[in-house]
C-alpha cells in the first residue's frame, strides 16, 4: 500500500511539473481535415513509417520478453527466496522487484541521454548503436551465474539505459515521418501517424507476452515446481538470447530508415518554401 502511495504522489508531482513547465514554442501548422480513407492510403504508402513500425514492435518485444520473464528468472534460477530482501527508501524489495525498479530508473537515464547523443551523431545512429549494445549485453547475460548478483544488476542497468534511449528517438522519428508525408502527399496526417504508432506498442507488448507463454510451455516449465535443466536453460534464454532476437530485428529495420539528418534538413527547407508560397 505504501509503495502505491509513493508512486501516486510521485506521478502527480511529475504530471503537474510537465504541465506547468512546458511552453509551446512552435507555431502550430494549420492542417486541412482529410477523409480517413485518404489518410490511411497516404499512411500505407509512407515507407519510413513502416520501417519505424517494424523497429518499434521488435523493440517492444525485446522489453516485453525481458520484463515478463524476470520473475521466473529470479524464482527458479537465482532462487531469490535464499536471499534477504533489500530495504531502499523505507521499502523492502525482493531481488526481482529491485531488478525491475533498477531497470526503470536506468530507462530514465537512457531517455535523458537520447537527446544529447542523437544531436551529436544523429537519431538513426543513436538508435542503431543502442540496440547493438543491448544485443551484445543480452547475449553475454546468458553466461552470468546465479551467484553473480552484482553483475546481473550491472548488466540490467546497462541494457536498460540502451533500451530507454530508443523510445524518445522513435517518437521524434515519427514526427519526421509526418514531414515526409506532407512533402510527398501534401497531407501530414500527424494524428493518424502517432495513434497508429501507439497501437504498434500494444502489438509489441502483446506479441512479447504471448511468445513468453508459448516458449515457457515449449521448454517444459511447470509452475511452483522444481524445474528440469531444459526449463532452467529456457528461462535463462528469456533474459539473453530471446530478447536479443528482438534487438537484432530492430537494428535490421532501422538500418533501412531513409530519413537522415541531412535528408530531414532538405525536407524542412522545402516545406518551409512551400508554406511561404
Amino acid at each position: 500500500m505504501m509503495a502505491v502511495v509513493v508512486i501516486a504522489v510521485a506521478c502527480a508531482a511529475l504530471f503537474y511539473g510537465c504541465f506547468a513547465l512546458t511552453r509551446e514554442r512552435v507555431k502550430p501548422i494549420k492542417e486541412v481535415q482529410n477523409p480517413l480513407k485518404e489518410d490511411l492510403k497516404d499512411l500505407f504508402h509512407n515507407r519510413p513509417w513502416w520501417i519505424l513500425l517494424g523497429a518499434g514492435i521488435a523493440a517492444l518485444v525485446f522489453n516485453s520478453i525481458r520484463d515478463g520473464a524476470t520473475v521466473y528468472y529470479f524464482k527458479y534460477f537465482i532462487v531469490e527466496e535464499n536471499h534477504e530482501t533489500v530495504s531502499l527508501f523505507g521499502l523492502s524489495f525482493v531481488l526481482s522487484g529491485l531488478y525491475l525498479a533498477v531497470g526503470q530508473a536506468a530507462n530514465i537515464i537512457g531517455v535523458m541521454l537520447a537527446a544529447p547523443v542523437s544531436n551529436r551523431i544523429g537519431k538513426k545512429k543513436t538508435y542503431m548503436w543502442s540496440m547493438i549494445c543491448a544485443t551484445l549485453l543480452s547475449i553475454v547475460f546468458y553466461w552470468l551465474d546465479r551467484d553473480d548478483i552484482a553483475l546481473i544488476f550491472t548488466f540490467q542497468v546497462l541494457i536498460s539505459i540502451c533500451a530507454g534511449s530508443i523510445f524518445p528517438l522513435l517518437w521524434s522519428m515519427y514526427a519526421d515521418c509526418a514531414d515526409y508525408s506532407e512533402l510527398k502527399t501534401g497531407n501530414r496526417a500527424t494524428g493518424l501517424i502517432f495513434s497508429s504508432s501507439s497501437m504498434s506498442q500494444k502489438f509489441g507488448w502483446a506479441i512479447g507476452s504471448a511468445v513468453t507463454g508459448w516458449l515457457l510451455a515449449y521448454f517444459g516449465f511447470r509452475a511452483n515446481a522444481v524445474q528440469n535443466e531444459q526449463a532452467i536453460q529456457g528461462i535463462k534464454m528469456f533474459l539473453s538470447f530471446l530478447p536479443a532476437v528482438g534487438t537484432m530485428l530492430s537494428v535490421a529495420f532501422i538500418s533501412l530508415y531513409p530519413l537522415s539528418e541531412k535528408k530531414m534538413k532538405e525536407i524542412t527547407e522545402e516545406l518551409e518554401e512551400r508554406r511561404r508560397n
